[in-house]
């Protein structure tokens, strides 16, 4: 139990910062008389989107008939407090993590009685375990910081900062998405299976890395140790055929990964691979995992990586064989994690069979659904035929954007398999409609 002292100062926090009051409920209060208290603060609140005095505190205590339960002494005593008496960070940080502890404690009250009260079945057993973890995960996920927008006749609300955008490595891609990639938002490439969208993956993480950006590349289909592999043939520069043969020699490797960033004077960025077993992870896995890594590496990710958005799970709807809905609810969950953490999320997906061997994709060709294109800021189709496959080019075409302008437009690419590595064809000329 948490002393009565310390339940009065949290109050009197609460009534400070009331947007603390739809998080916090009755409950969460031991001392009975601060709990029924509160209740009539939460009501007030509710009905008058505002918080009372002390005066209307004792009116509507007579009001509703609770004089005798709750006198005027009891009052006195609550209001003993003075919150100016204590430094603001403390006062911060101890009623957060009592309102974190609290809500973790009822949770499990809750949960344990939700599964002593339903009776499981083997046709209900995936849905009572998905509403079980839905009580522990979507209670706890508290947002204590309150966002109040922006003002519109405030002046500073129409600036348009230039440091959400940054360069992607890429000049086309920077040219039609306005200077680059940009924080809280969500980008995606699309192709025909086996096309080389895991590449264009990697070379957006080391064009990431190699541009000091502080990146994770997440995958969810192939081996950790085969993406280094990639991601080092790339930025190490050595070639795909000699690479198992020359990772043995870790006197290189060392001299190797220390070189990096000499030729451009630009300190690298930090790179972390993950590797999420298929269909197991779901949005909430990764950001508790890359808010994890942020904490015990002391850094601030900007360009999360994510291969491929198709085999996440769907933690809202495990069992739903409905396919639009698993995409759209997956893509929204994305883009909403890119917004809190202020990240930008890059991530590919499979076209269905219309595009195959085609040379102009379009919006259409997206596979299992076209709620992913109005979810994404910006998407790309990936596009190489045989013909361009033997000569080592790719076109990429700019296929859905936020941005204005540079409809449909269109760039070649070269490709080294040897470094794994895509260029921009300097001889070649970008179009779009």
């Amino acid at each position: 139990m948490v002393a009565t002292h310390l339940e009065k100062i949290f109050f009197h926090y609460l009534i400070e910062r009331r947007e603390l009051l739809d998080i916090v409920k009755s409950r969460f209060f031991d001392t009975a008389d601060i709990r029924k208290i509160y209740e009539i603060v939460q009501e007030f609140s509710e009905k008058y989107t505002d918080v009372p005095t002390r005066q209307q505190i004792n009116e509507l205590i007579k009001m509703k008939g609770l004089s005798d339960e709750l006198d005027s002494k009891k009052i006195d005593y609550l209001y003993e407090v003075n919150l100016k008496e204590y430094e603001e960070e403390w006062l911060k940080e101890t009623a957060e993590s009592w309102i974190e502890y609290k809500n973790l404690d009822l949770s499990v009250y809750d949960l344990l009685n939700y599964l002593k009260t339903t009776k499981v079945t083997t046709e209900n057993v995936k849905d009572v375990v998905q509403n079980a973890k839905n009580i522990i995960t979507e209670r706890n996920n508290i947002q204590f910081n309150f966002d109040e927008g922006l003002d519109f006749f405030n002046p500073e609300s129409h600036l348009q900062p230039a440091t959400d955008t940054f360069s992607s490595g890429i000049p086309m891609m920077d040219l039609v998405l306005g200077g680059g990639w940009y924080s809280k938002a969500l980008f995606c490439f699309i192709g025909e299976m086996k096309i080389g969208k895991s590449i264009w993956l990697a070379n957006v993480a080391a064009n990431s890395v190699k541009l000091g950006y502080n990146t994770a590349v997440l995958s969810l289909e192939m081996r950790d140790r085969k993406l280094i592999k990639r991601l080092g043939a790339n930025l190490l520069g050595i070639n795909m055929k000699e690479y198992d043969n020359l990772a043995e020699d870790k006197t290189l490797m060392k001299q190797k990964i220390a070189n990096m960033g000499y030729e451009s004077l630009q300190v690298p960025g930090k790179l972390y691979v993950k590797e999420f077993p298929t269909s197991s992870a779901g949005v909430p896995d990764i950001e508790r995992y890359l808010i994890k890594m942020e904490e015990i590496k002391g850094i601030k990710f900007k360009v999360i990586v994510l291969d491929y958005i198709n085999i996440l799970k769907n933690w809202r709807n495990p069992n739903s064989e409905n396919t639009y809905m698993k995409i759209k609810q997956i893509a929204e969950d994305l883009r909403a994690m890119a917004m809190r953490n202020n990240w930008a999320i890059v991530t590919a997906t499979q076209i269905n069979r219309s595009g195959f061997g085609s040379t102009d994709l379009s919006a259409n060709n997206i596979s299992e659904s076209a709620a992913l294109g109005h979810t994404v800021d910006a998407m790309f189709g990936i596009i190489q035929d045989e013909i361009m496959h033997a000569n080592r080019e790719y076109i990429l075409k700019l296929i859905a954007n936020r941005n204005d302008g540079y409809k449909n437009a269109r760039q070649k690419f070269l490709i080294s398999y040897d470094l794994m590595r895509i260029t921009q064809d300097p001889d070649s000329q970008m179009t779009s409609e």
